[in-house]
């Protein structure tokens, strides 16, 4: 068989690491087959794999018209049995088969005037774009892999997809997260000019990642615990500027500390120095910080909504993402809970999830199209 895998998001977080991890572990299971790479010019020459992969360069961005009108062209030239998109940009004029991967339904599911910076009209436009978008990619998809158990159902609900067309391919976390010595943690909180204690959020800024309710909550904690400080990790941009605007005497006060863009070098040691890891989200299809935290022997705080309690099993300690005293009690009660062999059970719960055996699902549901006779060579 002759594969495709758009592989534009290579680069970038997010969608982009999922790539790189299935990518690799398919390079590592599959030498039969004949694989087909997109990716952006910026990382052709970067990325390195096996002879029976063949790189293809495109300058062709996501969200483009020319990802609709040109990269189907692109397709079609490599003569292809199978593309595998993994996200939910589908080429809604190629006429070949397909499966594809969707995350999750935030773009569809979040819909306040908070959310964009876009005038209405146009945010419309966009959100209709999503939806058809995503509309096609289940609809057209021979099958549609998904991360968890709850945007499965999701799908199911909001979509009528038939269960059985749904394979879940959980993220993971490779093995640079672990437990890191304090001599670590300390150069690395020096750098973002981070003093101990300290509640850890990494993540983008977005209002349905509810970081306003957790403000307050800390706000609450504080008179309890009043050294303690919240760290919100992730790039600025418009929503993080106004979180700091808001939260103001905070920030004077160093209560609050907004250091910007975080490597995933330098996340394990922040994970592994922190008292806890916080995350309020209103919706998340994964929630791979859970999982981080964990491996590196971090508590996780965090909203009992959505997917959050799939991934966070019994060790997480959850409270009600709209609830702000609810938010503090819970923190509170953590931050003095203890457990001797929570890192040992942490360590345990994200070794459950791996990239090996995710891209060996998509590998085993990519050949029984073959032995079916889906039409695929």
């Amino acid at each position: 068989m002759k594969i495709g895998i758009d592989a534009r998001f290579w680069s970038q977080t997010g969608i982009g690491r999922y790539i790189r991890e299935i990518v690799g572990e398919l390079a590592k299971q599959d030498t039969q087959n004949e694989y087909v790479i997109f990716l952006m010019a910026g990382d052709f020459d970067t990325v390195t794999l096996p002879s029976n992969f063949k790189k293809v360069k495109t300058t062709i961005y996501w969200h483009s018209f020319s990802e609709q009108l040109i990269l189907p062209i692109l397709y079609l030239r490599e003569k292809l049995d199978l593309l595998f998109v993994p996200h939910f940009n589908v080429p809604i004029f190629y006429p070949g088969k397909f499966v594809s991967t969707i995350h999750d339904l935030t773009v569809l599911r979040v819909r306040t005037g908070r959310v964009t910076t876009l005038p209405y009209p146009i945010y419309a436009i966009k959100y209709l774009a999503a939806f058809l978008a995503h509309f096609v990619a289940i609809k057209r998809s021979q099958k549609i892999f998904t991360v968890s158990q709850f945007v499965k159902n999701d799908l199911v609900q909001t979509f009528k997809v038939a269960p059985d067309k749904i394979v879940l391919t959980p993220n993971a976390v490779d093995g640079n997260f672990y437990p890191r010595p304090n001599s670590e943690v300390d150069v690395v909180l020096q750098r973002y000019k981070i003093a101990k204690p300290y509640l850890f959020y990494v993540g983008n800024g977005y209002p349905h990642k509810n970081l306003e309710l957790l403000i307050k909550a800390f706000e609450i904690v504080l008179k309890d615990f009043p050294k303690l400080t919240l760290v919100l990790g992730g790039k600025k941009n418009f929503f993080y500027n106004r979180l700091e605007k808001e939260s103001a005497s905070l920030v004077v006060s160093g209560r609050l500390v907004c250091p910007g863009f975080i490597s995933d070098s330098d996340l394990p040691a922040l994970y592994s120095g922190a008292e806890a890891f916080v995350n309020p989200s209103l919706y998340e299809g994964f929630g791979i910080q859970t999982l981080e935290a964990f491996a590196c022997g971090c508590k996780v705080i965090c909203s009992n909504a959505t997917s959050l309690p799939e991934i966070g099993g019994d060790l997480a300690d959850y409270f009600d993402p709209r609830n702000i005293e609810n938010m503090a009690e819970v923190i509170k009660k953590s931050l003095i809970k203890t457990s001797p062999d929570f890192a040992t059970k942490a360590k345990a719960r994200a070794q459950e999830f791996s990239w090996q055996s995710s891209a060996q699902t998509i590998l085993e549901t990519i050949k029984s199209f073959k032995s079916n006779n889906f039409g695929v060579k």
